[in-house]
């Protein structure tokens, strides 16, 4: 039944594509040359029609492939862009916030659909702008270059349903086959001009039918002031073209020569022993390259004292705010400091950035109880005994929601179960909460 509905489909696509390439072709498309273009653009979009049915038909056919997992997909990024729907969250928003809101442990650095991707970074108002950009592409394609619209339209279509415009090498080809459609207009309006014949007449004008003296002294300084300001603008457009060219050029040359510097150093540092003095040189010449990298960050923060750890990884909250593994790391020295109430923070912070992160969760746990030990040892009870239910809270909200994909129908990419030791570490957070007193009852929170 699939296959059957997928074939119908296809050919019904292709049928209404052709029509309307004729419809366009008769109309607005009449004046370009008629040799194999209409032909060409026919065959692309039956071609296209069929490819793209069969296609989704496949993803989406009994859940079969990826479209049921699309469907999650889409679904959480449209109820993270309505949070910031005017101007959206910023460059990357998909990649670097969906382990904070997925509704199911899916996989997915790419959110598959490049309105939402847009949507997700620049809103609503970028939105208006690219669809205004496309819309004076497509016109100006329609009219003067239609053998170039399937290529414009599979980029378009495609990328609009998959990660396609994630790239730069697709925005630039579409800009490159813009500028081709303005050069074939420039060209044909240069060609028309050129058909034009000026008729000369060899007889001498009479002296009534030639402007007056006058006139003819006063035009002249203004004729000579409009050339030497269209001469002034043409050079000055071509000297700011210039300088942009160079400036981008020259900015990512320095800044990939940094990156480059700082991959080396770190590769460098990952081949040398923990804790060794080479190690932490490499470490801190490829933060000063890119101090922005968190894989560095986290690297330099485990070389470094608690006190430099520390302050080293809250400098870097300021531009990556998001990232699940630096609060965690905080939340571990934090728990080695014996400060249980504050690392339970730092922990619960990296639990809701990523809460499918398993492994994430057992390891929390694990300090958490040992943050309660070193206050116990210290004589804090108390704090001994609020760290010991804090960290019962987290091991029950990590049950639940194990408990939770595993009765659920969904993918679960991530493999997200209840980890080996994780009940270890509840059962003595349990013990620790129940030494002194009774620990306060639990009321389990609903997903």
């Amino acid at each position: 039944m699939p296959g059957l509905l997928a074939l119908a489909g296809a050919w019904a696509a292709a049928l209404l594509g052709t029509l309307l390439l004729c419809r366009l072709w008769h109309s607005g498309a009449a004046k370009a040359p008629r040799t194999a273009s209409l032909t060409a653009i026919m065959l692309a979009g039956t071609t296209a029609a069929l490819m793209a049915v069969a296609s989704t038909a496949d993803r989406l056919a009994a859940g079969v492939g990826t479209g049921v997992s699309r469907l999650h997909l889409w679904r959480d990024a449209l109820q993270l862009w309505t949070e910031a729907a005017w101007l959206g969250h910023g460059g990357d928003t998909w990649r670097n916030m969906f382990r904070a809101i997925q509704s199911s442990p899916y996989v997915g650095g790419e959110v598959h659909n490049g309105l939402l991707d847009l949507a997700l970074d620049t809103g609503l108002v970028g939105i208006l702008l690219v669809a205004g950009w496309f819309l004076v592409t497509l016109r100006s394609m329609l009219h003067v270059a239609p053998q170039l619209m399937p290529s414009v339209l599979i980029f378009g279509l495609h990328g609009a349903m998959d990660f396609d415009w994630s790239f730069t090498l697709f925005w630039m080809l579409f800009i490159w086959l813009g500028a081709w459609a303005a050069a074939l207009k420039t060209e044909a309006m240069e060609g028309k001009r050129s058909e034009v014949t000026v008729e000369y007449s060899p007889s001498r004008p009479h002296l009534s039918d030639s402007p007056p003296i006058q006139s003819r002294l006063v035009s002249l300084p203004m004729r000579s002031c409009s050339h030497i300001l269209q001469r002034l603008t043409y050079w000055g457009i071509r000297a700011s073209v210039v300088m942009i060219i160079l400036f981008w050029l020259g900015g990512t040359v320095w800044l990939t020569s940094r990156y480059a510097v700082a991959e080396v150093q770190y590769r460098q540092a990952m081949s040398e022993s923990d804790g060794t003095p080479v190690q932490k040189a490499h470490l801190m010449a490829a933060f000063q390259s890119n101090p922005n990298r968190p894989d560095i960050i986290l690297s330099l923060a485990r070389s470094l004292r608690g006190q430099e750890a520390e302050s080293l990884l809250l400098n870097s909250l300021s531009h990556s705010p998001v990232h699940p593994q630096i609060y965690f790391e905080l939340g571990r020295l934090a728990a080695q400091f014996g400060e249980g109430q504050q690392a339970g923070e730092y922990f619960e912070q990296a639990i809701a950035l990523n809460r499918y992160d398993g492994i994430g969760q057992s390891a929390a746990l694990y300090w958490m109880e040992q943050a309660a030990r070193r206050e116990w040892e210290a004589g804090f009870t108390d704090r001994a005994q609020q760290t010991a239910v804090a960290g019962i809270h987290m091991y029950e909200r990590y049950r639940l929601l194990v408990e939770k994909v595993e009765a659920g129908d969904v993918h679960n990419d991530r493999r997200f179960v209840m980890e080996e030791h994780a009940l270890d570490y509840g059962e003595n957070l349990r013990k620790l909460a129940s030494a002194t007193a009774s620990s306060p009852r639990y009321t389990p929170e609903i997903f």
